[in-house]
């Protein structure tokens, strides 16, 4: 496959304030030869509008309108009608290098690889950073999972988004509907059919910060569903023999309470949580009983600090937090 065709499949529900943004960055690519999924998932916005504006556009571009089914849906809707060799995902209110795809395939035909993943950077507006210096990891066979199950032990990053797939990886292949962190085990399963992987640190996708992103605001009672993506991966590792990945699944599950009581220290909890008392009450005491495990994880010292210090003293642990994510927004 010299220039093969790549399906870029786009969920979008009412970013119509970012959606142009996302969509010239995949339409202004140095590699030409891509089909442009826009799935309009029940927008109540412009967005479904804008979407048909860039279908007159673009002979690339091809729009699903559908009935509002959350993000999973959309992507599976644009993974039924996807007919690229390659494809991957773009939330629609992040957006791309312009040289992103002619990057990964360069990268894929050096290292005869047949997935890749490049870097990321969340940003709360529109820039593009200077590189790195360019790192390049080469992994094959169970090395894949090991890698995926230790960068998203130590990171907590996973998402799709980062990745270009072959078509056989992902064709039969589905996100979990109606929930939330369905990449999870969506790209375990996707990985596990790939034989080999290139990762790459270069900064090629960029992920957009607001108030209103599913990753930041208050503790939601959707969060919860981290629960059944963690215990989904935990499932799918545990038949693995192959170094630590049966291992590090337990660990995701165990560290479950740990990234939730996170998100209320930094975030706080949402209006449509009744009693954060109560919540935090039961996230410590699991957490407490997974403390053990996670302390001899290979996770980042800093976490397992934090970790410590729920278990000490919760209450002046979210204090200093809070004092922390004040200080940042006011330096910003």
């Amino acid at each position: 496959m010299e220039k093969p065709l790549i399906s870029v499949i786009v969920p979008i529900y009412n970013v119509e304030n970012y959606l142009e943004r996302c969509i010239e960055s995949i339409r202004n690519q140095t590699y030409k030869n891509l089909e442009i999924i826009l799935v309009d998932d029940g927008s109540i916005d412009n967005s479904g509008s804008v979407c048909d504006l860039y279908l007159k556009k673009d002979v690339r571009i091809h729009v699903i309108h559908k009935a509002n089914g959350g993000l999973s849906s959309a992507r599976n809707a644009g993974i039924d009608v996807a007919s690229g060799e390659l494809i991957t995902f773009i939330d629609s209110d992040d957006w791309i290098d312009l040289d992103t795809y002619e990057y990964s395939l360069r990268l894929m035909k050096t290292y005869h690889a047949d997935v890749i993943e490049f870097n990321y950077v969340m940003v709360d507006a529109e820039r593009y950073l200077k590189q790195p210096k360019e790192k390049i990891c080469h992994y094959s066979g169970k090395e894949i999972l090991q890698y995926y199950m230790e960068s998203t032990t130590k990171t907590g990053s996973y998402s799709v988004c980062r990745c270009l797939f072959p078509r056989y990886s992902v064709r039969n292949n589905r996100f979990r509907e109606g929930k939330i962190n369905e990449d999870i085990d969506f790209k375990y399963r996707a990985l596990s059919l790939c034989e080999t992987l290139v990762v790459s640190n270069q900064h090629k996708y960029y992920y957009y910060q607001s108030g209103n992103s599913l990753s930041t605001g208050g503790l939601k009672n959707k969060d919860f569903d981290l629960y059944e993506a963690a215990y989904e991966l935990c499932k799918l590792t545990q038949n693995e023999s192959y170094g630590s990945i049966a291992k590090l699944g337990r660990v995701k599950q165990a560290r479950t309470a740990f990234s939730l009581l996170s998100r209320i220290a930094y975030y706080g909890t949402d209006d449509e949580i009744a009693d954060e008392k109560i919540i935090v009450k039961k996230l410590l005491i699991e957490h407490k009983k997974n403390l053990a495990v996670l302390l001899l994880a290979p996770i980042e010292l800093s976490r397992k600090i934090l970790s410590i210090m729920y278990v000490i003293n919760y209450p002046l642990t979210l204090a200093i937090i809070r004092v922390f994510r004040k200080w940042r927004q006011n330096k910003a």
